[in-house]
């Protein structure tokens, strides 16, 4: 029963306390009454604050959540060339993962997050890292530090990123970086738009063998998101730089995105290119490629999904070095439930320099993320 309430089911009692003369009750009798009253709305009075600091002590010690997460994507398919066929068992980037937010004082939030990779298809092998890394967010922005995903990734490969397979978006994949080790990463939104700068500091060469910086803006609103970003880059003795555009667009079940990536790749010494045509032989300094990704996807109905995706890698490398290719994708998929789906995909890879691809691919999903706040 609240304070409230059991002071209106005292009212009655001293009603009948100040009725006390009718009832032929002895004063003594009605100042004891009286007495038992008072005391009892002053312990009400003591208890009434130790119950307040109760509550608030309990909301205050709600400031963490803790998510553990996951999707494992087992594959099943055949690759045909013009030499053969092969049947394989793959993966299509299984992870799991842990996600962290600790609520600070003055409107900040700490965050972290540490995800690993299950590879399936090498004996379910489990531990290497794809993201590790800690931060602090609030209306100044947000700041991370160590293992994330760049700007890059983020703003011109996400948004053609739609395919069930570990090589993907098609072409993007064979150029630029996805996560980054040793980053250093600020994020500020500001309504519709969004300002990023990444930088990599890894004094040892460390797992990339490389420093990166890395910026870019997007701008997102009404189902539209349209982003420009540039990066440059140390690849061993070469130096590569690259500014990449995107859009992506949603018409209700219809979703449309493509990207585009200029890169160029000044060469060493060491890796300059040489290439005799009759009788001259051309030196090549600087290679100058591009990536180009569309990809369209299509809601049929709550069961089926159908997806679509051109895509074209260009490396500007001399013709008989050159990795240049076209790769074309169809998938259907089957969603029984929000969390789980199975697929069938079919990719055409048209190579300049190697034997071109046919591959079928049958595979499962199932995603799972289970959330705590304590």
């Amino acid at each position: 029963m609240s304070y409230q309430k059991f002071k209106l089911a005292l009212l009655p009692l001293a009603l009948t306390a100040s009725m006390a003369n009718a009832a032929d009750v002895s004063k003594e009798e009605l100042q004891q009454q009286l007495n038992q009253i008072q005391s009892r709305l002053a312990e009400l009075e003591l208890a009434k604050p130790a119950t307040d600091s109760k509550t608030v002590k309990a909301v205050q010690e709600t400031k963490h959540s803790l998510n553990f997460y996951g999707t494992l994507r087992p594959t099943f398919g055949v690759t045909s060339t013009d030499e053969g066929s092969k049947t394989d068992v793959g993966d299509a980037l299984s992870r799991i993962g842990i996600a962290t937010e600790h609520k600070l004082k003055n409107g900040l939030t700490a965050f972290a997050k540490s995800e690993f990779k299950v590879n399936i298809q090498a004996n379910g092998d489990f531990g290497e890292a794809r993201k590790a890394y800690v931060g602090v967010k609030g209306d100044f922005g947000r700041f991370a530090i160590g293992k994330q995903a760049s700007t890059q990734y983020n703003m011109i490969a996400d948004p053609v990123d739609i395919f069930n397979r570990a090589s993907t978006p098609l072409a993007y994949d064979s150029a630029s970086p996805f996560r980054v080790n040793n980053l250093v990463t600020y994020r500020k939104q500001f309504g519709d738009v969004k300002f990023t700068v990444d930088a990599q500091f890894d004094g040892s060469d460390g797992d990339a063998a490389s420093d990166l910086f890395n910026t870019g803006v997007q701008y997102s609103a009404n189902g539209l998101k349209a982003a420009v970003a540039y990066y440059t880059r140390e690849r061993g003795a070469d130096d590569e730089s690259t500014i990449g555009f995107s859009v992506a667009k949603s018409f209700g079940d219809l979703y449309l995105a493509t990207s585009y990536q200029d890169r160029t790749v000044d060469l060493a010494d060491e890796n300059v290119r040489q290439e005799v045509r009759g009788d001259q032989t051309l030196t090549t300094f600087e290679l100058a490629g591009s990536t180009i990704d569309v990809v369209a996807a299509y809601k049929i109905n709550d069961t089926y999904k159908a997806k679509f995706g051109v895509s074209m890698f260009e490396d500007g490398d001399v013709n008989g070095l050159s990795g240049d290719y076209e790769a074309y994708n169809a998938t259907l998929e089957y969603h029984a439930s929000s969390d789980f789906y199975m697929f069938a995909e079919y990719q055409r890879n048209d190579f300049d320099n190697r034997l071109d691809e046919n591959q079928f691919n049958i595979g499962l999903r199932y995603n799972f993320d289970v959330g705590f706040k304590f």
